[in-house]
């Protein structure tokens, strides 16, 4: 429900990790038109030839559209062009399932799929969401980071109760913590208050470095192995894969 959180940070990062440590299968699929996750991972996503936009439009399928990385893991990238479809695609029988029928084929492939959302709940937040089985929430440590985690509750809301999918939340992430900032320490108090058991361990720092290495087309893991950052993300991968 807010740009700028680490969403497609967290995204790339976890689904670098689990092919480096965990040895897992992962694709991830970018419904965010931002295209910052598979960015992030050294995509060119203004040279793609085919995107998700083209899998919604059911003119190619998530096979024809899987862009492999150096990194290991499967993107299904997307650029700002997705976000022409969002009126179209809004008029659609079945519109919010259109993720989920379009994923159904690969699903054996893949022991993760991660789904990078863009910041509000239009019909490609509600796309991936109906296609999950698991929810993890960022939230910057800034107050309108708290805002809109209220958002996100009533998001949740109606994709259990209007739209009947029974989707959980594996965590709350703490994202960009700055021990120095008494604002960050307030944030993270409120957060521990309101969701008690359901916060993850992991805190993720607010690192230069986590915000130097998309511009190179790597994860944390590789452009700074031995950092606050990648430490932090290295904790994420093991609390995921442990919580499986």
């Amino acid at each position: 429900m807010k740009g700028g959180v680490a969403k497609s940070t967290t995204v790339y990062n976890l689904a670098a990790g689990l092919v480096k440590f965990k040895q897992q299968r992962v694709l991830v699929v970018d419904i965010d038109p931002q295209g910052n996750a598979a960015a992030s991972l050294g995509i060119a996503i203004w040279q793609l030839s085919k995107q998700l936009k083209d899998v919604l439009q059911q003119k190619a399928s998530m096979a024809d559209v899987v862009v492999k990385t150096a990194s290991g893991v499967d993107v299904i990238p997307s650029n700002i062009l997705l976000a022409e479809e969002e009126i179209p695609i809004s008029g659609r029988p079945g519109r919010e399932l259109l993720l989920k029928k379009a994923l159904s084929p690969i699903l054996k492939n893949y022991d993760f799929i991660l789904i990078d959302c863009p910041p509000n709940v239009g019909v490609f937040a509600v796309n991936a969401l109906m296609a999950s089985d698991e929810l993890i929430i960022p939230v910057d440590m800034s107050y309108l980071g708290l805002l809109g985690v209220q958002g996100i509750e009533h998001a949740l809301t109606l994709i259990r109760e209007q739209l009947d999918h029974p989707i959980a939340i594996t965590g709350v992430l703490p994202t960009r913590y700055d021990r120095r900032n008494n604002l960050s320490k307030e944030v993270l108090d409120a957060l521990k208050e309101h969701f008690g058991d359901g916060m993850f361990e992991t805190i993720i720092p607010e690192t230069v470095k986590i915000r130097e290495a998309p511009s190179h087309g790597q994860s944390i893991f590789d452009y700074d192995p031995n950092g606050t950052g990648a430490s932090a993300y290295h904790q994420l991968v093991e609390e995921v894969y442990g919580s499986k």
